[in-house]
Formats: C-alpha cells, structure tokens, sequence
C-alpha cells in the first residue's frame, strides 16, 4: 500500500465517521428542539386560552358581543395561532371563530412531512362567579415552530462545514508530515522497479515508520545482492562456457557459433577476412620454461591481437593451444593483406620472438560475399600451411588465392552509388515479423533493402560501406521518412534499427525527436532497436539516447543480446522495451548445452528488471519449440516468417 493509498483511506475513514456523527446528532439536536418547540407552544397555548377567558368574563356577563369579538381579534391578530374559538355556554356553538391557514415560508416539505410538529392546544373556561359562561380554545400556529427548526438545522450544517473544513485541513496537514517517510518508501519502491537501489538515511522519529523504513532499507540492499550475485554468476557461467580461461578471448566454440551467426544473419554477403595464427614451437617452449610462462606468452599474443584487430565487429579467438583465429568483416583484399603484414609485425616485436623459439605463421582467406559455400576456414588453413612452407628465419602470411566476384567493385564506386541510392530514395523497405509464442504478432522489424538496377542488396552487403563514408544518418533518416510516408497502415509496432553512428551525429538525434513531435501517430508505432554492444561501448550516451527519445516513441530496445556476457549489468540503470537473444544462442539451445542454461539465466535477470525477451534466427520448428520451452516471449527467424515488402 502506497502512502497516498493510506492518506486517501485515512481521509474517507475520517469523512463516514464525521458524517456518520452529524447524522446523529443533527437527528438528535432536531427532536430535542422539536420537543422543546412543543412544550414551549403548549405551554403558550394554555397560558393564551387562560388569560383570554378572564379577560373575556366581563364581557361576555353583560352579553357585549362586540366587546368579546373585539378582544379576540386583539389576541389572535397578534399571529402566533392557527384558531381562537369561543364558545357559549347555553348552545354550545361557537360565537366568535378565527381561523388563520399554516404559512411555512422557506422550508421544504420533505422536512415538514418529516417532522410531524404536533399542533398545541389550549383550553379555559369563562367563568362569572359560579356560573360557566362559555369556553375558549386557542390552537397555536406550528409554522414558527418549523421555521425555527429548520433554521436551527441550516445553522448546525453550516457549523459542522466549517468545523470540517478546519479538521480537513489540520488533518491533512498532519498526515502529510506523518506520512512523509512513506511517500519516501514509495520512491523507493518505485526506483527499484527502475533497476535502482537506494536506501534512505534519515529515519523517521515515529517507532512505526521507522520500522518501516529500516525493513525497506535492508529489502533494498537484499535484493540489490541478489541480483548483483545474479548478474555476476551469469557472468562467471558466460566465461566458463564461452571464453577461454588463459587468455579471455572467445574460445573455438564461441567463435565458431558466433561466425555462423554472422553468415546466417542479414549481414551475410559482405566482404570480409578470416585468419588463423599458430605459434609453432609452443610446447617445447612450455617444456622449457615452464606452463606458467606459456600462458604470460599466450596472453602476450591475446593482448596484441586486442591492440591490432581493434575493429567493432570483429570476433577474435583462441581455437586451442597455440592456434587463435580472427574474423574480420567489411574488408577488401588489400585491407586484410595489411592487416595480416600488420599482425606479423606487431607479434615480431614481443620479447618472446626474440629467443626465436617461438615463430608466429598467419594463413589468410578473403571473400568479397561471406556464405557458408565459400568454406573459409579450410582457405584459410591452406593458406596457413602455405605460410609456414615459405617461412623461412621468422614469422610469415599467406592470403588464399582472390575469389572471382561479379558483385565486386572498388570503394570509392560504393560511396558514389551509395550517395546517390540517398538522394533518390532509391531504397526498399522490407518487413519480418516477431511473433509471440501465442502466435501473436508482437512487431514488424523494418529492414532495408539497396535498389541496383533489377538487384535488390542485402544491408550486409551495402552498410559496412555506409559505414565506412560515414552515411549512416543520412540513411536512417531516408528510411524513417519512407517508413512514415509509406509504411503499411494499422496498429502494428514498426521496429527500425539504428546505428550508432547515427545516434552520435549531432544533428540526427535532434532531427528525430523533432520529427516524432510532429508524427505523433507514427511516433506511437516506432520502436528504435540498437545492437547491445553500446551497453559496454557507450552506457553513458545510450542512457541519454533512451532517455531523450524514449518517451517520443513506442520504446527503444536491444538486438544481439548476450554476446558480450556483461551487458546485463548495465541494465539496472536504462529504461529499455525489451531485448533480442543473439542468435548465436539460438542455433544451440539444446537440452544439456551450455547456451540454454546461459539463455535461462538471461531470461531471468530480464524478468527482475521488467523487460521482454525474444529470441533471434529461429530457422527450425526444435528451434521454436526450444524458445517456448525456456518460456521466452517470442521470437524471429525465416521459419517464423521471411522478410517481405508486403507486411503482414
């Protein structure tokens, strides 16, 4: 129950009871003076027809009619009765009668039928002597009494208003200062939500609240361990499973399962490198110097491939031994000859190439359009044994012979044809949907498509240039403008993929906010997704991304979630939609392997930090089935449904 949950009941608790007792005691307060209006007109009654029979025994013995009637109009002019009867002795009829009609101004009738005012009555004889005269009557006039009790109840409403406007306000008052340590723990409470923990350090002086606030505190500092020993036991398994122990890169698994992933995915079809290194010699060395030399050798080799293979999408690791491999996407053939001419050198500089003892051997595999036909790996370990045939005193690479490409072209046509394909537009939106495991359709992803000729490119193989020219706003602006104007119609979540790039231009974040204002129909539908490696590169320009464009959209969210094992730990702190599983992990979820567990305790620490999790490059119906099982939100993949410019 929050704070102001308990001032609102607290308040209504106290209005019933108020009501509640000025219904009594306006009922009781109103037939006590009724009560007393009856007696008091009684009383007035009798005293009235007592005075008028003496004054009337002298008239009335000398038979003076007018003298009688004269002094009953006295008396009954004066207003305060309904009827003045006067009646003779001798025939019993009435002599003299006035009758004045009950005038009740000002007073409802439902407060008249409620009351009932009994009329009073009084009675006297007239007398002379012994003898009996006549009788008088006097009936008093109960339209004072009422008006009189209803004023006496406006006045007591009006005071109990007043009364509880002053109780209202003093209770308030207090309330608030009361509560106030419990609106603190409602901001508690809700910065968790938030993935935040903090603990409030003024105590309240009330022994309650300060209960209250302590257990808050030490709930805080609880579940900010566990999901700290959570995020680092994810972390620790992460390792384990896919990193190798010595020297941090991604071990052959790994590696593997994350090459495969590059080629499934859109980006397929780029050009790229492939290089395996082996150090020859290795095991002599370790028998020489020992394993503990080995290993400050083999991270010496880890730390120069980190200093050399600095590219963002690079996948560099260490396959067993002394045999690493490196990926490296968006090169042409001259970029990787200098990159593997570069690793050489660099790894030639190490003290431990001096002793030649150990002598490095690069083999090297180019290919303009990455598929899983071109077989790399085996081009590459060719070129390797190459390398170390023709090696001779020291480190030597070898590239495998070029692959012919019709789709090859030189960079600078790239950035000609790519600044042009901008200016007209010349791109065509694609669509794949995100289901639910209920069959629900939760998004479409916008993916797009380059327009050459009779040719529809892949972004993989057209963005690394976009890239590389520095083209990525431009672009994501085209496609956000087309998307508004011919985007299909309906309620459907569009999710579009941003680069970073983009989202560092200092012109394209301000543009986007603005254009969102202007569309806010659009706006309601737009998704922004960006690649979850900005979590570790940039946390602190993702956060103000989220937090400047977040609110003009349907949410930004993060794809190829997962892969760098640590991401999770940035989440606390970022208010994000929902998160896409790499599918790297995808591809092996099965029972007993290491990426279903890792999978699992990704769902979970998504679960404590509110977010949905979808899983990416379902191809196979196990697949999906494997997706269902984790209880994962949903999911994406040609088996689910390949991307289309007709929207579903």
């Amino acid at each position: 129950m929050t704070a102001v949950t308990l001032f609102r009941q607290l308040i209504i608790a106290i209005s019933v009871l108020m009501c509640t007792l000025l219904a009594i005691n306006l009922v009781i307060s109103v037939l006590n003076a009724r009560l007393y209006f009856h007696e008091q007109m009684q009383n007035h009654a009798e005293d009235t027809a007592t005075s008028l029979a003496l004054t009337l025994s002298g008239p009335a013995a000398q038979a003076d009619d007018a003298q009688v009637r004269s002094l009953v109009d006295v008396i009954f002019d004066r207003g305060y009765y309904r009827n003045i009867i006067f009646r003779k002795s001798a025939d019993n009829q009435a002599a003299i009668h006035r009758e004045l009609p009950v005038a009740i101004e000002g007073v409802p009738d439902w407060f008249i039928n409620m009351i009932d005012l009994p009329e009073p009555v009084g009675q006297a004889e007239v007398v002379s002597g012994w003898r009996i005269l006549g009788n008088v009557v006097v009936v008093g006039n109960p339209g004072y009494a009422y008006r009189d009790l209803w004023r006496v109840c406006i006045q007591y409403i009006y005071i109990f208003l007043i009364t509880a406007v002053i109780c209202y306000v003093v209770v308030g008052l207090g309330l608030r200062y009361l509560l106030r340590p419990l609106s603190k723990v409602e901001n508690q409470a809700e910065a968790i939500c938030r993935r935040e923990f903090p603990v409030q350090d003024e105590l309240p002086k009330t022994v309650e609240l300060r209960r209250v606030v302590t257990a808050m505190n030490r709930m805080v500092q609880k579940v900010q361990s566990m999901f700290q020993e959570q995020v680092g036991l994810t972390e620790s398994l992460y390792k384990q499973a896919h990193l190798d122990s010595v020297t941090q890169l991604s071990n052959r698994r790994d590696f593997d399962a994350r090459f495969r992933a590059f080629i499934d995915s859109e980006r397929s079809g780029n050009r790229g490198a492939l290089y395996l290194l082996q150090i020859q010699g290795l095991i002599e060395f370790n028998d020489s110097h020992g394993r503990d030399a080995g290993d400050e050798c083999l991270l010496s080799i880890a730390n120069t491939l980190r200093e050399v293979v600095v590219m963002s999408d690079a996948i560099v690791g260490r396959r067993s031994g002394a045999d690493f491999s490196i990926f490296v996407p968006e090169l042409d053939e001259g970029e990787a000859k200098s990159l593997a001419s570069e690793l050489i050198n660099s790894l030639s500089r190490r003290s431990w190439y001096q002793s030649k003892e150990l002598v490095p051997y690069i083999g090297a595999a180019h290919s303009e359009s990455i598929a899983r036909e071109n077989n790399l790996l085996s081009q590459a370990d060719m070129a390797l044994r190459q390398a170390q045939h023709h090696g001779e005193g020291g480190g030597h690479w070898a590239i495998a012979e070029r692959e012919t490409a019709e789709s090859a072209r030189p960079a600078h046509e790239w950035g000609d044809m790519i600044t042009s394909a901008i200016e007209r537009r010349a791109f065509v939106l694609h669509y794949q949907p995100v289901y639910g495991v209920d069959g629900s359709l939760i998004h479409l992803e916008v993916l797009c498509r380059l327009q050459e000729g009779e040719e529809l490119l892949t972004a993989g193989v057209f963005w690394p240039m976009v890239e590389r020219f520095n083209l990525s706003a431009d672009l994501d602006r085209v496609l956000i403008e087309m998307l508004a104007e011919q985007g299909p119609a309906g309620g459907s979540i569009l999710c579009v993929n941003l680069s970073p790039n983009s989202l560092h231009n200092k012109q394209f974040a301000p543009w986007l906010e603005e254009f969102l204002r202007s569309n806010p129909r659009f706006a309601e539908r737009l998704q922004l997704e960006l690649p979850a490696q900005m979590l570790e590169a940039d946390e602190e320009h993702l956060r103000t991304v989220v937090e400047r464009l977040g609110p003009a959209c349907a949410g930004v969210s993060l794809d190829h979630f997962g892969v760098a094992g640590s991401e999770f730990m940035h989440l606390q702190s970022i208010a994000l939609r929902m998160l896409k599983v790499d599918m790297r992990f995808t591809h092996s979820l099965d029972p007993k392997s290491d990426s279903r567990f890792y999978v699992e305790t990704l769902l979970k620490i998504a679960r404590s930090c509110d977010l949905t999790l979808y899983a990416e490059g379902i191809e196979t119906e196990e697949q999906w089935q494997a997706v269902k099982d984790l209880g994962l939100d949903g999911g994406q993949g040609y088996y689910l449904g390949r991307p289309s410019d007709q929207p579903l």
